[in-house]
C-alpha cells in the first residue's frame, strides 16, 4: 500500500458483505505473522472491519495483488557467527486521517536476522513529532530488552 494514499471511513462508498471482508482480513492478518512487508497495509484495512466499503476492499484486493506477484518474500534466516543485536524505530506523526493518532513502528534484528517486528498505532494523540517519535523508540526499546 502507498504510504501517501490514505484510507478514511469512506461513508459515500457502497457497503460490502462485512463477513466476508472480516475473513480476508482475518486471514491477511495471519500472512502478516511471517511476511513483514505486508504488516501495515493490513493494519490500515484491519481498522475498518466494522464498516467495510468498497474502498477498504480494493485495498484488501491490492494486497492480494502484490502477495500474487512476490512469492517467496518471507523470513529468511541467515548463519552467522556473530549475534549482534540491533533495534530500528520510526513513527509517523498525526496519519491517521480519523483521529489524528500517530503510527508508530519498530524491528529488532538478532545476527544479522528480523527476529521481531510491529507497526501499531499509538493508544494516545501525541503533542509533537518528537513525542511520537519518543513513544516509538520507547516501545523498540522495550522489545530489545
Amino acid at each position: 500500500m502507498d504510504p501517501n494514499h490514505k484510507l478514511g471511513e469512506a461513508k459515500e462508498e457502497p457497503v460490502v458483505d462485512k463477513r466476508m471482508y472480516q475473513r480476508l482480513v482475518g486471514r491477511l492478518i495471519y500472512l502478516a505473522h511471517t511476511r513483514l512487508d505486508i504488516a501495515y497495509s493490513v493494519s490500515v484495512i484491519s481498522q475498518f472491519m466494522h464498516d467495510p466499503r468498497e474502498l477498504h476492499l480494493q485495498a484488501a484486493y491490492r494486497v492480494l495483488h502484490y502477495l500474487k506477484g512476490n512469492p517467496g518474500n518471507g523470513i529468511l534466516f541467515k548463519k552467522n557467527n556473530t549475534l549482534p543485536l540491533e533495534a530500528y524505530t520510526d513513527a509517523n506523526y498525526a496519519s491517521s486521517l480519523m483521529d489524528r493518532r500517530s503510527t508508530i513502528g519498530y524491528c529488532t534484528f538478532l545476527g544479522g536476522n528480523l527476529v521481531t517486528w510491529r507497526s501499531k498505532k499509538q493508544n494516545v494523540v501525541a503533542r509533537s513529532f518528537a513525542e511520537s517519535e519518543f513513544r516509538a523508540i520507547a516501545q523498540g526499546l522495550c522489545e530489545l530488552l
